[in-house]
């Protein structure tokens, strides 16, 4: 009889040990799909506050003699944005990154900031000089402008 409670008391020891692995198991998987979630959501909210929206007309583009094209872009978001230098934007036009040295951000309201405060419009204006973006006026051209990982697509005629 002693011998049944010695073993029974084993199979006892080990099936919580067993089961003391699986929940450490399954405690540090929960941790980390936790943390990953966590991670996202912060990620996501800054998506959420940084939005915009081009306004500028696709079917009549500013694009003037002197090889500039001008595009306006207003903060539908709840984030400002510094415009100084261009660091917070990247354009893509047809094809080719534009550099920020090719690249003007003035505010297009009545205050010259240099943050772009929610609801306000910016005027990008990019220095074709050469013809270095490939803008032709007879064919659809694309423009890719991502603000703090928001991303929006202009396709226009000049």
């Amino acid at each position: 009889m002693a011998s049944v409670s010695a073993s029974h008391l084993i199979i006892f020891i080990a099936s919580l040990v067993i089961a003391a692995g699986v929940v450490g198991t399954l405690t540090t998987g929960v941790d980390r799909v936790s943390s990953a979630i966590d991670d996202r959501s912060l990620d996501v909210s800054q998506q959420v506050r940084m939005d915009m929206a081009i306004i500028s007309d696709p079917g009549n583009a500013a694009y003037d003699s002197g090889n500039n094209l001008t595009i306006h872009v207003r903060n539908t978001g709840s984030q400002g944005v510094p415009i100084e230098n261009a660091e917070a934007v990247d354009i893509v036009l047809n094809g080719k990154f534009v550099g920020n040295g090719d690249l003007t951000i003035t505010d297009a309201n009545e205050g010259a900031s240099n943050v772009w405060r929610p609801g306000d419009v910016v005027e990008i204006i990019i220095d074709n000089d050469g013809d270095s973006y490939n803008i032709e006026s007879t064919v659809d051209n694309r423009l890719i402008l991502t603000v703090n990982e928001d991303e929006e697509t202009f396709e226009f005629t000049t």
